[in-house]
């Protein structure tokens, strides 16, 4: 990543490691080692064990919606209510696009029944206002997490595994054989499953988040 660069302008980055990415973080601390560039790392090296120490406790779970309570029996995920939260917004959100793009469509059918004439601009909007229809529909998302993760709850206790989760319509609890819990990748999703079924999914291309899930794997499987 930054093999083309000069020292003095590895320096000048490192001055701003704190906007960088973790992944350019670790690449830029191995190139300054790599040459054997006389500069404090301290500031850098503190950032990323910080990141390091937070990825082993699991916070970042937070970043796909869920969080970890770590107690000295074992740990239980559950979902935020930050992310119920934005579900619930998303869905009402939706709703409320979704019914301004019915008017639309109905608006934009009767002007073609009426026969009126309008102008370019007033077309389009009439055209805009109706495809809010597929933008609420998009929306609706949030209403599929909703029922999925109602009353979701993983957990290690004592050395048992425990998953509560809807697999169809009902809440299930299961026990859960540690052998069968594996990581799956697919182009840039990252999934945490139980055999073939998905427990749920992270961003694949954001390090901190794959390196949380398989941290989390570890665990469920130690």
């Amino acid at each position: 990543m930054y093999s083309d660069k000069t020292n003095s302008e590895l320096i000048e980055v490192l001055d701003q490691h704190s906007l960088l990415t973790f992944e350019a973080q670790l690449s830029l601390q191995d190139e300054l080692e790599k040459r054997a560039v006389v500069v404090d790392l301290s500031g850098l090296e503190a950032t990323i064990a910080n990141k390091l120490a937070q990825i082993n406790n699991l916070e970042y779970l937070k970043d796909f919606g869920f969080q970890a309570n770590k107690t000295a029996d074992g740990l239980v995920v559950t979902r935020t209510q930050k992310a119920l939260l934005t579900d619930v917004l998303a869905v009402i959100v939706g709703l409320m696009v979704f019914l301004l793009g019915i008017y639309g469509c109905i608006n934009l059918v009767y002007t073609f029944i009426n026969g009126d004439e309008l102008d370019v601009f007033t077309l389009a909007y009439k055209f805009a206002m109706a495809s809010l229809v597929f933008i609420g529909i998009s929306f609706f998302s949030g209403l599929q997490r909703l029922f999925d993760f109602y009353g979701f709850e993983l957990s290690k206790l004592n050395g048992l595994v425990t998953l509560k989760k809807r697999f169809d319509v009902k809440l299930e609890e299961i026990k859960v054989n540690p052998s069968d819990i594996h990581l799956d990748t697919d182009e840039d999703i990252l999934s945490l499953k139980l055999g073939h079924d998905t427990i749920f999914t992270s961003n694949g291309g954001n390090l901190i988040q794959s390196l949380t899930l398989k941290e989390l794997a570890k665990e469920l499987k130690s």
